[in-house]
């Protein structure tokens, strides 16, 4: 397959309003991808492991009252009410996928069972009762308290960003939302590795023949390019590449491509890989993504912002309201007493 894109890509939108909000005075977020990651754990631990505070019920009772069974591995059960849970969770694209896929969905089963298997097991040994991992039920209580709390007293109001602060944002935003020259092309193209001399003669010979041919009155391009052309991507469409603009294109053929006008088929245009006839079939000029366009994406990232200042602004409130002291000695013995432990021999560093 002939490659005729380079690596090069535009800014996504979503980049873009990213920038903008960090150049408008954003601060990092209160929650780092690290902090999330070692949230999401506990607190997945949390939910299932935690013991059945429940009435007793007499086993009759507590099947009658459990949601119908999708999946089961002896005492366990993936039941419908948590599939359910699952499904709604998750895009309807991904939900429309999944439901075709049901090999997927079984291994999802299969591993859901597995893990709920293994959570039977740690309890039945008591591993919940360990002291290390109680620290971590409560570790993992607090950060969720924390987070919740935190985004309640410090969520932007329902009316924030007014359409003047969109619209500002939108014109802070518009060096990174612009959108280059759109170039539709179409190619025929002839393979020739530049190392070998007849093969780029028979094909130069081959294209000059084709750009007369494509240049004639009423010339049907797309017919030559898939009766000629020998790149398998875009023979079936006719040769058309699409819309693209120079930055994507190969460097020989950019220079070519625009200094043409629309409908004008080029002369042979030799790249590493062999030549290449063009034709422009349209042109789009450059541009700025339009307002409508990104105005939820900044509304999004202009309350994100808001929230991320007014929950540092609370915290630094919270520290200011009283006086804080720190035992310098204290501290000073903890990382004493730390450094020892991780000198000493495992044996030793449990038993302390």
């Amino acid at each position: 397959m002939t490659k005729i894109l380079n690596s090069s890509h535009r800014l996504r939108v979503t980049a873009a309003v990213l920038l903008t909000a960090a150049l408008a005075g954003a601060v990092a977020l209160m929650r780092g991808n690290d902090a999330q990651s070692s949230e999401s754990a506990p607190t997945k631990v949390l939910a299932s492991a935690a013991p059945a505070v429940a009435p007793a019920l007499a086993p009759a009772a507590v099947q009658a009252n459990r949601p119908p069974a999708i999946a089961t591995l002896g005492a366990v059960q993936v039941d419908r009410d948590e599939l359910l849970r699952q499904l709604q969770a998750m895009p309807p694209q991904a939900r429309g996928q999944l439901k075709e896929n049901r090999a997927g969905l079984d291994q999802w089963l299969r591993a859901r069972l597995a893990e709920k298997a293994l959570i039977e097991q740690a309890r039945a040994q008591g591993w919940q009762d360990k002291p290390e991992i109680k620290r971590a039920f409560q570790a993992a209580q607090e950060r969720i308290v924390l987070q919740s709390y935190l985004e309640s007293v410090s969520r932007a109001p329902d009316d924030y960003p007014a359409q003047a602060d969109l619209q500002a944002a939108y014109e802070r935003a518009k060096p990174q939302l612009a959108v280059p020259a759109q170039y539709r092309v179409s190619q025929i193209f002839l393979p020739a590795a530049l190392g070998d001399a007849d093969a780029v003669a028979s094909a130069r010979k081959q294209a000059q023949d084709l750009v007369k041919r494509a240049q004639a009155p009423k010339a049907d391009f797309a017919a030559l390019a898939q009766n000629f052309s020998r790149d398998d991507t875009t023979r079936a469409q006719g040769g058309d590449i699409g819309f693209l603009p120079l930055a994507q294109l190969t460097p020989e053929m950019r220079p070519v491509i625009e200094q043409m006008k629309e409908g004008e088929v080029s002369a042979p245009v030799q790249s590493a890989a062999g030549f290449h006839i063009l034709k422009l079939s349209a042109f789009r000029a450059a541009s700025v993504t339009p307002f409508d366009q990104v105005k939820e994406e900044l509304r999004a990232a202009l309350r994100s912002q808001r929230q991320e200042l007014a929950a540092r602004a609370y915290l630094e409130g919270l520290l200011n309201a009283g006086t804080v002291s720190i035992d310098g000695a204290a501290l000073n013995a903890a990382f004493e007493q730390t450094a020892t432990l991780s000198t000493a021999s495992p044996a030793v560093a449990r038993a302390q």
